[in-house]
């Protein structure tokens, strides 16, 4: 079997498709940067210069099921390719590879993972743009999520690292807010989204621990390990980092100087489920507790959730929000009822591969 072409169709959910193509007729997809509001076409365009230029020329007719070795040629340069590709890059390709690897074999991507510990995943309702949104308005945000059977959540600010102690008062009031709506036994998290200072973090944790929160995500900016340390270690609540970080040396560096309480590597920025499932092993040698970052439904939140089924000790709700995923109809026409929650739960199939249903009429629908 060899690689034939790879190709990006972009649809109107903001995403693209990407196609892994072979001479025996099998492809892998995933997911791949598209149209956004605002920035039509330029993420995507970015992607499809490093398509063109490297992926494609270091990838058409080669065997795509040597996935490790493609991997540590894209994301090191080892080999004739002496490109370092950005890890989010090599984690699209890498979504596709590994669906493809399942389709050939007829397994499921968790199955040659090493198998499931669980195909009935939580997820928790994730809701953002706190910073903009009165607190009565972020709770009928999560409002949403809870009529839709979900038993965990986590309201996010996303302030970003310019946006340092804007309002923690009004943070906390929204926290509070939230947490006397849901039940005691119901999860909740905080996501400062870096928008804190060390020592308004520590106290902004100090009130939440009051009133009783699951995780403390992101309080400082992500390049800050010594000052995620000082707040690990002034809080009892567990602190979480790693979203933004790419691959395992960089999580090496989170754990030895950060050290946060969960581990949260997405799908794509920290390298795609080759690397997140190497980051995984590491949290288990670690002791910590892993928590994906991947908000959003589709191939590569289902990449994710295979992925992180075959950790033994991951047991905390995934992330899921349709804030980042298009219209959940669409998504449900596009790839099959299996890729969306029921009642705050996700069911992985036996299907190969992911487990995607491509609907290629809707695929027509959406291609921009």
């Amino acid at each position: 079997m060899k690689i034939t072409n790879i190709t990006t169709t972009p649809l109107s959910i903001g995403k693209s498709l990407l196609r892994i193509e072979t001479d025996a007729g099998v492809e892998g997809w995933a997911e791949a940067p598209g149209t956004h509001k605002g920035n039509p076409g330029r993420t995507g365009s970015v992607f499809n210069a490093y398509l063109e230029s490297i992926i494609k020329p270091t990838l058409v007719g080669e065997n795509p099921l040597q996935i490790d070795r493609h991997w540590e040629t894209l994301a090191t340069g080892k080999g004739e390719q002496m490109f370092k590709l950005p890890a989010n890059v090599v984690g699209t390709i890498d979504v596709a590879l590994w669906d493809l690897f399942g389709k050939e074999t007829g397994q499921p991507v968790y199955t040659l993972m090493g198998g499931a510990s669980r195909t009935i995943i939580p997820l928790y309702w994730s809701t953002g743009s706190g910073w903009k949104l009165s607190p009565e308005q972020m709770l009928d945000t999560v409002k949403v999520g809870h009529e839709m059977g979900f038993k965990a959540f986590k309201i996010r600010m996303d302030w970003k690292g310019w946006r340092q102690d804007i309002n923690p008062s009004k943070d906390y009031e929204m926290f509070k807010l939230v947490r006397e709506f849901l039940s005691d036994d119901q999860y909740l998290g905080f996501d400062a989204n870096n928008g804190y200072s060390v020592s308004t973090a520590v106290q902004q944790g100090r009130k939440f621990e009051a009133l009783g929160i699951n995780h403390f995500e992101e309080p400082i900016p992500n390049w800050d390990l010594p000052g995620l340390k000082q707040i690990s270690d002034s809080l009892d609540v567990a602190v979480s980092a790693g979203e933004q970080d790419a691959y395992r040396w960089w999580f090496h560096q989170l754990v030895l100087l950060g050290n946060p309480d969960i581990l949260q590597p997405d799908i794509l920025s920290a390298g795609g489920p080759s690397e997140v499932k190497r980051i995984c092993d590491l949290a288990t040698t670690w002791n910590k507790p892993v928590m994906p970052h991947s908000p959003q439904a589709g191939i590569n939140s289902m990449a994710s959730l295979h992925t992180y089924a075959t950790v033994e000790n991951a047991t905390r709700p995934h992330e899921f929000s349709t804030e980042f995923s298009g219209p959940l109809d669409d998504i449900g026409d596009l790839y099959g009822e299996s890729v969306l929650p029921i009642k705050g739960k996700i069911h992985l199939s036996d299907k190969p591969g992911l487990g995607i249903d491509l609907n290629e009429t809707t695929v027509a629908r959406l291609t921009v």
